[in-house]
């Protein structure tokens, strides 16, 4: 069976904190990606950036993982993320199958997308900042 590739927009990011924690050495392929229909946030009360239904676009990196140390990898991933199961309330941050646009080729293919359940925060809405340009690598490199 094949495997279902990363969608990352975030700290999993090449030169983060958390793709050097999750991901670095098990990477066998990164592609520039872009996601339509999801809005992108910054939250520095927690430090990391969430995304959430919309209409933007959101840059980031299809992540092709290692066959050998993939399950491993998502499992950890789903830990960090906080995801516990398919449609759970308690999720921190749910995890689909979403389209996603390689920028090398122009082609969509199916990611596996983490996206935050902002119901279980209470601040988010006035806590959190919106970046309009979708790119949260460039927001944490600039500000």
């Amino acid at each position: 069976m094949k495997k279902i590739n990363l969608f990352v927009y975030g700290s999993l990011r090449e030169g983060f904190f958390n793709y050097d924690k999750y991901l670095a050495g098990k990477v066998v392929e990164k592609k520039d990606a872009i996601l339509e229909n999801m809005r992108l946030y910054h939250m520095p009360y927690k430090g990391y950036p969430a995304i959430t239904p919309g209409n933007d676009k959101v840059l980031g990196e299809i992540m092709v993982i290692n066959e050998e140390e993939y399950d491993e990898t998502v499992k950890d991933m789903d830990e960090m993320e906080g995801f516990i199961s398919e449609n759970n309330p308690e999720n921190e941050y749910h995890k689909i199958v979403l389209e996603v646009k390689n920028l090398q080729t122009n082609e969509k293919e199916k990611c596996f997308v983490y996206f935050y359940n902002k119901d279980k925060d209470k601040v988010f809405d006035s806590e959190s900042v919106y970046i309009p340009n979708g790119d949260w690598k460039e927001y944490m490199l600039t500000k």
